[in-house]
């Protein structure tokens, strides 16, 4: 098949730390991963985005900027943000909210002026303005009572976390009530944190969540191409893949566990057409009770049309499919009976990165890197039907895992969760703070709950530690991987990339010195 003229094998996430001089409002209005995709209009403003396989090469991106100028990065972010209003987005209804709120019964929800008056943070009309929005809404503390407030709000929290450590669920309501007279979504991170952990402030969590929603698309290409979390962890886990391709293969098989909007494959797919292999991606059934969010904003036959048709832009052949594990488990082992040795098998788990926006419990994920591993150990004496392990893991609680108590325990989610807003924070400039609160609450906000934290407790006593006991060979990260993630993060605030693990297969997004992200492989 002919590859279209206007299609380049390109993707994205790649274009994003390429130019210090790109106008995010240009590039973002035409990298929208539509539902409507051709390989002659909807691909086309892929063309000037670097080829894939240049993650391979020796020429690194050079990049401007040190740790201590943060605002370096933001890439004329101002120019994008006026993308669908989105600067805007948490002011336009603000008023008819406020007027609900004052008419609401005595003691059910606090009004504006109520709100004004108790220092504690309300949805005002005056946020309608962009440079000002901010300044006009609070009132901003001397810089000392700043410092007593963040040093309370952090007593106050660790104070919570011993108390539903101990059971005791009165004393915790009563510092929930404590904090929510302290913080508010336009703070620091520490008090953004603590917004969000506090039922006392629901409503106004609810909405500034419905508001955000409005335009959940243009939040999801900024915050996947301006944070390097999803990039960081496709990059490494399809780089691995490439690696370790044999020569023999004719059949790429990836089995993933949450395919998603499919945005990790379309760079891997431009890789395997060039070296002329069948791609079978089968996405694993999922179960809608383990995740927090209502509802996804994607099917998956949407994402199965989206990926088809990139792949007939390159000549792929490619197969699509959603199956539960145990029919999977059954083929694979009918095959195997057969003696079907032309397939390699990657076992594919992205989970807790920011931009999923989705909380996933620990259980189907420990069985899912489970029965990867028990089918390739059992292919791993051939070596045509060896394969891999690649697993994303956005979330703290693997590095929690031997503590001692549930107190402890939270205080290692406030750490990392409050680096990750930090590092969020440190590309928005003050007049923006509104688009940085919609996409916290999308991609950052359904990751933080003490009740889903108590849940992750209670999963990891009973001993679900997602990578222990998987037992494959651990497949080191290579130096070049390395340096390669490291010049995707340079210039971009305080990030940094380390090897890690005990086997050195772990490749490591950090936020000053704060795991945010581990990708580690295994091989059979």
């Amino acid at each position: 098949m002919m590859q279209p003229e206007l299609v380049q094998p390109t993707w994205p996430y790649y274009k994003i730390i390429n130019s210090p001089d790109l106008n995010i409002d240009d590039y973002m209005g035409g990298c929208e991963f539509s539902s409507s995709l051709t390989c002659t209009d909807d691909y086309a403003e892929f063309s000037s985005i670097p080829n894939f396989s240049s993650v391979f090469s020796s020429e690194f991106i050079q990049f401007p900027g040190t740790c201590d100028d943060e605002l370096q990065g933001m890439l004329q972010m101002e120019d994008f943000l006026e993308l669908e209003g989105l600067d805007s987005i948490l002011s336009d209804d603000v008023e008819g909210l406020c007027r609900s709120f004052d008419h609401e019964s005595e003691g059910n929800f606090p009004s504006q002026v109520t709100c004004e008056r108790e220092g504690i943070w309300s949805p005002s009309t005056s946020m309608k303005s962009s440079e000002a929005s901010m300044d006009s809404t609070l009132t901003l503390p001397a810089e000392e009572m700043e410092i007593d407030n963040q040093v309370s709000v952090s007593h106050l929290l660790k104070a919570y976390g011993e108390a539903l450590e101990r059971g005791q669920r009165e004393l915790g309501e009563v510092i929930t009530k404590c904090l929510s007279e302290k913080v508010s979504p336009a703070g620091e991170a520490l008090e953004r944190l603590a917004f969000n952990l506090s039922p006392d402030i629901e409503k106004q969590r609810e909405y500034l969540m419905q508001e955000s929603r409005k335009n959940f698309k243009d939040a999801f290409r900024a915050f996947y191409q301006l944070f390097p979390y999803g990039r960081i962890a496709h990059f490494a886990a399809n780089t691995t893949i490439l690696e370790a391709m044999p020569d023999d293969a004719e059949i790429i098989h990836i089995v993933d566990f949450d395919i998603g909007e499919g945005l990790q494959w379309p760079p891997l797919m431009e890789a395997i057409a060039k070296r002329h292999r069948t791609l079978r991606l089968t996405s694993i059934k999922r179960e809608d009770e383990d995740l927090t969010c209502a509802s996804l904003p994607w099917s998956f036959a949407e994402t199965r049309r989206q990926l088809s048709d990139y792949a007939r832009c390159f000549g792929l052949k490619l197969k699509v499919e959603e199956m539960g594990i145990e029919e999977l488990v059954s083929e694979i082992k009918r095959k195997k009976k057969r003696g079907d040795n032309k397939q390699r098998l990657v076992f594919n788990c992205m989970v807790g990165l920011p931009h999923m926006g989705r909380e996933r419990s620990r259980k189907p994920v420990k069985e899912f890197l489970h029965t990867a591993k028990e089918l390739l150990s059992e292919n791993g004496n051939s070596s045509k039907n060896r394969g891999i392990i690649t697993l994303g893991d956005g979330d703290a609680c693997e590095r929690q895992a031997y503590c001692r108590g549930f107190g402890s325990f939270f205080e290692g989610y406030l750490e990392h969760y409050q680096a990750l807003l930090e590092s969020i924070k440190s590309s928005f400039p003050t007049h923006l703070a509104e688009a940085r609160m919609a996409m916290e609450c999308l991609f950052v906000t359904p990751y933080i709950s003490s009740h889903v934290w108590l849940q992750k407790w209670e999963e990891m006593r009973q001993g679900f530690h997602i990578q222990a006991g998987i037992g494959l060979e651990k497949s080191k990260v290579s130096k070049d991987v390395l340096m390669e993630a490291g010049e995707m993060v340079k210039g971009e605030g305080c990030y940094g990339v380390r090897i890690g693990g005990d086997g050195e297969n772990e490749l490591i997004l950090e936020w000053r010195g704060t795991p945010l992200v581990r990708v580690s492989t295994w091989r059979s």
